[in-house]
């Protein structure tokens, strides 16, 4: 093997072959592809073992090598496998190339490319436009899995958030739920780290166990779900547990919306409410006038109402305090107006059950936002591949976020360097003109 480093095998094969195009059927016609012939320019290798240079041919075989796509059609390499033997020691041995994984039909680009596509494209149009079958894109997309599968578990995190995705039902009818665990350590991305079946509290706790580092987490985002608490205070004894933000505005939300199915008015205005629910559950200050005026025409009718949507509208501020006492004593200030007014508010039961763990927001201020919308990219994911299953949905959902993570990463990059320039020619400016004084001086 030569001792040059090479980026590509096409950066290679440069180097090493002369080529030729034998065909070329652009897109649009049928069995659309490019095919080019490689021939070495070295005919004699040197022996690997003894270094002698009296070596010959001693077998060919033709080799066929998917070199990803040109155009939008399949390119193919089309090369002979050369075996040698050495006259002195008598060892064979073959061409060898770096950027060419040993007895594999494709070049690491076309490797690297199928791993780019997973999660944007399904896996029959990523073989259609590679030219190769759609079980082999399924083995690469399972070999990358395991492997980020590996990765993602032996690495360290601070912050957890767990959730579970309803992925329809299954063909006896029961819901198929899919259980997701992300690192939200970083507060501009959100990494996939497991994805499995089931969220029971002994499958929790045997998937949470398979981290590496259980010790350096220091809190878990969850929903309002007992086994989830329970498998979390099992694995991870020092870390606190904090509600999402969302799944309690969502339960907010719905009592809301009780209040107004319920409302005691004439079935014209209650039609009118239906019509107008987001009113309801927006902020009020958000609100702009005519819909004031339309909102407290509604609000009026039915006093029951009225109170429930003020209750709500004041828990929903709860979330913008700064710091944790004057939370707290905000809190309990509204509780006990709730409890003065006597409504049976069904919020207000879940609050005095979570509390703690509500209240621990404010002091690590992580939520499960990313992963509900990481959610809905999942079911995305999964209904543009026909339902992959496990394996393949994984891997599709690691591509997609080491590809996330490589064009943020280039947009800091030009953000940083553009900056930087505009740093230089500012200083550049700045001393030509203080040059130009002196000498004006």
């Amino acid at each position: 093997m030569s001792g040059d480093k090479y980026k590509s095998f096409f950066e290679e094969m440069q180097n090493k072959f002369y080529w030729k195009i034998n065909q070329y059927i652009p897109l649009c016609y049928p069995c659309p592809g490019l095919e080019i012939e490689l021939s070495p320019k070295r005919k004699h290798e040197t022996c690997p073992e003894c270094g002698c240079m009296r070596t010959y041919v001693h077998e060919r075989k033709e080799r066929r090598i998917h070199g990803g796509t040109f155009t939008g059609v399949p390119v193919m390499y089309k090369m002979e496998r050369i075996r040698h033997i050495c006259r002195e020691c008598g060892v064979t041995f073959v061409d060898e190339y770096e950027c060419l994984p040993w007895y594999c039909g494709m070049t690491t680009e076309t490797e690297a490319y199928i791993v780019w596509s997973l999660g944007s494209m399904t896996m029959t149009d990523i073989a259609e436009e590679i030219g190769v079958s759609v079980q082999t894109i399924s083995n690469r997309a399972a070999a990358f899995g395991r492997q980020e599968r590996e990765t993602m578990l032996s690495g360290c995190y601070r912050y957890l958030s767990m959730d579970e995705i309803f992925m329809g039902r299954d063909k006896n009818g029961k819901h198929n739920i899919y259980w997701v665990l992300n690192d939200i350590s970083t507060p501009w991305k959100s990494n996939n780290i497991l994805i499995d079946k089931g969220r029971k509290k002994a499958e929790v706790i045997k998937r949470l166990g398979q981290l590496a580092h259980p010790e350096s987490v220091m809190a878990v985002c969850i929903d309002m779900w007992k086994p989830y608490l329970e498998a979390v205070e099992d694995v991870f004894p020092q870390a606190e547990i904090v509600i999402d933000r969302f799944h309690v505005m969502k339960l907010a939300s719905e009592s809301i919306n009780t209040a107004r199915i319920n409302a005691d008015v004439s079935p014209e205005m209650k039609a009118a409410m239906k019509k107008d629910a987001s009113l309801f559950l927006a902020s009020i200050y958000k609100l702009s006038d005519d819909d004031l005026v339309k909102l407290d025409n509604y609000l009026k009718a039915d006093p029951l109402l009225e109170a429930t949507y003020f209750f709500v509208q004041e828990l929903m501020e709860f979330y913008n305090i700064r710091g944790y006492d004057r939370a707290l004593e905000y809190l309990c200030k509204w509780e006990t107006e709730v409890i003065k007014s006597g409504i049976n508010l069904p919020i207000y039961k879940t609050i005095c059950e979570w509390l703690p763990y509500i209240m621990n927001f404010f002091h690590f201020r992580i939520t499960s936002g990313k992963t509900e919308g990481r959610n809905n990219l999942i079911r995305q994911i999964d209904r543009m591949g026909f339902h992959y299953g496990l394996d393949g949905l994984q891997a599709c959902i690691y591509a997609h976020d080491r590809k996330q993570e490589y064009i943020k990463w280039q947009k800091y990059m030009r953000n940083k360097n553009l900056h930087s320039f505009e740093a230089d020619s500012y200083c550049s400016d700045f001393l030509s003109s203080k040059s130009s004084e002196k000498t004006a001086a």
